[in-house]
């Protein structure tokens, strides 16, 4: 089974171009709160685990990092513990290769500090479990702007394009892709 963390516009686009999977999220999981990802963790044994889940630049900074950072971490980290094998996909954002710039919104750059701290999660876990034969494989995919809900559907790279990607990555592992 393929879990897909997210109810998204990204979400939906890989939950109809893959089988067997199913989408998790708000209201029944609030992925800020460790007892709902502690809950989530518990009642899934999944062989796949695309996380999608996101919030944007017009939440507070608290909920951003928590949500995009230390529950994605934290999620990964304990399905990593679970699973014998299989994938795990972190779906992070480009925005990591321009955190800061002068007059960036605040909100916008701890959306983006959260992403790359996501990314380079992905990096170090990489490097911690490089001879370790068993556990699941972790990819991150960063992606380009692309029309949906979170950002009001501002123009992009449309989304089953890069849902297409990230159904690439679960076909075809590997550890860091980063889509502009």
């Amino acid at each position: 089974m393929i879990l897909i963390l997210g109810k998204g516009t990204l979400a939906q686009a890989v939950h109809a171009k893959v089988n067997n999977s199913i989408c998790v999220g708000r209201p029944e999981y609030d992925f800020s709160s460790k007892t709902d990802c502690d809950r989530l963790i518990d009642q899934y044994d999944p062989l796949i685990v695309v996380n999608t889940v996101a919030v944007n630049q017009t939440n507070n900074i608290w909920d951003i990092l928590v949500t995009n950072y230390v529950s994605s971490s934290y999620i990964t980290a304990m399905f990593s513990q679970k699973m014998n094998n299989g994938l795990i996909i972190n779906v992070s954002s480009a925005s990591t290769m321009w955190v800061s710039y002068p007059g960036i919104d605040t909100n916008r750059m701890f959306y983006n500090l959260s992403k790359q701290s996501l990314s380079d999660f992905g990096r170090h876990w990489q490097r911690k479990t490089v001879d370790d034969n068993n556990g699941p494989t972790l990819c991150t995919i960063e992606l380009g702007k692309f029309p949906s809900k979170f950002n009001n559907y501002q123009e992009g790279t449309d989304v089953d394009i890069m849902a297409g990607h990230v159904v690439d990555v679960i076909n075809n592992p590997k550890q860091h892709v980063t889509i502009v």
